[in-house]
Formats: C-alpha cells, sequence, structure tokens
C-alpha cells in the first residue's frame, strides 16, 4: 500500500512540475509572439504618398468636404446594410484615422467591426478624441492596405447607412484617391436626410436624435456611432411603414433588378399609379410592362394603378 501511495504521489508530483513547465513554456510563447508583432508593427514599411498635399481640398464656407456626385437614386428599404461612422485626424477627408461599421440584416444587428486607421501623415488637429495619437495610429495599417485585405467586401454592393452620408462617402472616395484605388460604386442612405424629412428634431446631429428617440449612443465612439445611425434607419421605418428611404448612388448606376425593386417596393403596401411611382422622374411605362409580364405587379382595383404580388415581394426582399 505505501508502495502504491508513493508511486501515485510521484506521478502527481511528475503532473504538477510538467504543467507548471507547460503554462512556463506558453507564457514564454505567447511573450515571444507578442515581441515579434511589436517588431513588425515597428518595422512594417507603408504606403508613402508622393505629393500628399496636391490632394488637399480647400474649405467651402468653412467646411471641408471632398465632393462627390451622386449620378442616380432611388426609393427602397435595404433588407441588408451596413452602417458606418468615421473620425478624421485633421481637415482633410483622406485622413480617416478611426473607423466603426456595423452590419444588419432584416432590422437586427448582426456583426460589428471597429480599429484605428494609420492616416497618411503625422498630422493629428483632432482634439475630440483624446486617445487619438500617433504613437497609436502609426502601428495601424493605413486605410488602403485595409481595403485591399477585405474592408471592401463590406462596402462594395452594399447598402451604406450614414448620418451626413454624402461627407462619409466623400472620405471614403478620398481616401482611397490618396493610395491610387478607384472608388467603387457606393450607394448609401442618408440618415440625417430621414430625419429632417420625417422628423422635427430640436437638432438633426445624430447625437440628439439618439436622445430623442432613446437610442444608446457614445459620441466618442465611432462604432457606437454607426451603430446609432442604424438603429435610427430601423426606428423611423417602425414608425412610418410607408417611408422608402432614398439610395443615392455614385460612382455607378442601380442595377436593372434595383430598379424593379424600388417599383414594387413603391407599390408594396398601396396601389399607386406610374406618375406616382416614378415621381419626381417621368413614368416609365417599359418598366411597368417588364414587372407586368414577369408577375412581380399586377392592376390595382382602380385604373390605372398597380400593386405589388407575392412574387414581387419575394423578389424585392431577395435582394440586399
Amino acid at each position: 500500500m505505501d508502495s502504491l501511495l508513493h508511486t501515485g504521489g510521484t506521478l502527481l508530483t511528475i503532473l504538477f512540475i510538467a504543467a507548471v513547465l507547460y503554462s512556463l513554456l506558453s507564457s514564454f510563447r505567447k511573450k515571444r509572439k507578442k515581441a515579434a508583432r511589436q517588431k513588425d508593427l515597428e518595422t512594417k514599411q507603408h504606403v508613402q504618398v508622393e505629393n500628399l498635399h496636391q490632394y488637399d481640398v480647400q474649405p467651402q464656407k468653412g467646411y471641408y468636404a471632398y465632393p462627390i456626385n451622386a449620378s442616380d437614386a432611388l426609393r427602397r428599404y435595404p433588407q441588408q446594410f451596413t452602417a458606418l461612422s468615421l473620425v478624421l485626424a485633421n481637415e482633410q477627408p483622406y485622413s480617416v484615422c478611426l473607423i466603426g461599421f456595423a452590419e444588419f440584416e432584416k432590422g437586427q444587428l448582426k456583426n460589428t467591426h471597429y480599429f484605428y486607421v494609420r492616416p497618411p501623415e503625422n498630422n493629428i488637429t483632432n482634439k475630440k478624441y483624446p486617445e487619438l495619437a500617433w504613437d497609436v495610429l502609426r502601428k495601424a495599417d493605413e486605410f488602403g492596405e485595409y481595403w485591399e485585405a477585405g474592408m471592401k467586401d463590406y462596402f462594395v454592393g452594399r447598402t451604406l447607412v450614414a448620418h451626413n452620408a454624402p461627407f462619409v462617402m466623400g472620405c471614403i472616395a478620398h481616401a482611397l484617391k490618396i493610395y491610387g484605388i478607384d472608388a467603387p460604386c457606393l450607394r448609401f442612405i442618408d440618415t440625417m436626410e430621414a430625419a429632417k424629412t420625417l422628423y422635427h428634431f430640436p437638432s438633426n446631429k445624430l447625437a440628439a436624435i439618439s436622445e430623442e428617440m432613446n437610442i444608446e449612443m457614445d459620441e466618442q465612439n465611432a462604432l457606437s456611432a454607426a451603430m446609432a445611425a442604424g438603429q435610427f434607419l430601423i426606428k423611423a421605418k417602425q414608425d412610418y411603414p410607408l417611408y422608402l428611404p432614398t439610395i443615392h448612388f455614385a460612382y455607378g448606376l442601380p442595377t436593372q433588378d434595383e430598379r424593379l425593386a424600388a417599383v414594387v417596393a413603391a407599390v408594396e403596401r398601396e396601389e399607386c399609379t406610374a406618375e406616382e411611382i416614378f415621381a419626381p422622374n417621368p413614368a416609365n411605362m417599359d418598366v411597368i410592362q417588364t414587372l407586368l409580364d414577369k408577375k412581380y405587379i399586377e392592376h390595382g382595383d382602380k385604373e390605372g394603378t398597380y400593386y405589388a404580388t407575392d412574387a414581387g415581394l419575394d423578389f424585392s426582399e431577395s435582394l440586399p
């Protein structure tokens, strides 16, 4: 018996020592990997933008914004969208240094992303975010690097939602331009536009709107602002079921399916005439006939009106 106890004690001691050694070895490996990552960050060569300030925009009435021209628009509520918010290091729209974006699907938050971005130069004049410092930002990847590494997959082909969206889209296009990347088709909804259209808030700033709508938002956090914009769009749809936000298109045009889906959306809950569907643009009877042929819409009870069919709704909701 004593021999068995002795053997058992010896085994336990060996196992304990092995566990301690494994823990020490794991800790050493983690520290070594962390040191290697830190060294990679310190020595990584980033893209040097030649003649950066040739891309600078000049203020218009004291406001710095990279101009984008929305080439088209349609009215439709997207089943999926990416809400986003940016923080700039200085007044130039290309100086994105923080980005937060949230993925929504059928009214539900699905995923979030939040990270620092290395601006193209050490020029940080934004004092609203005290954590912004070159020592922190210089260790991050640049906007172009993030974009090519996969960030574009959350933007290209998605409906983007942002407060003061034309400004935000301009920042994206400007940040891509300095790295020689052509802006893709940007389809976007402006929640400031929606707020002004539907409500009468004392202030149309996102923080004030969020407080009025009981939406949690931290003004010092870009991801919180992105989620608040997305949640406001969802609440606005709940308050105004017939509301169809305007999706603007820059650097590209809607697809034919998107145009068809917009017509289905216009007659989803009430009969409309062709003129009402396409207002303020002229009625497109070729599109109406295409939808009738596909049985996505049908003639309404009143002459000259149209109504969505179940097949049309299924088609519309199948698009992102």
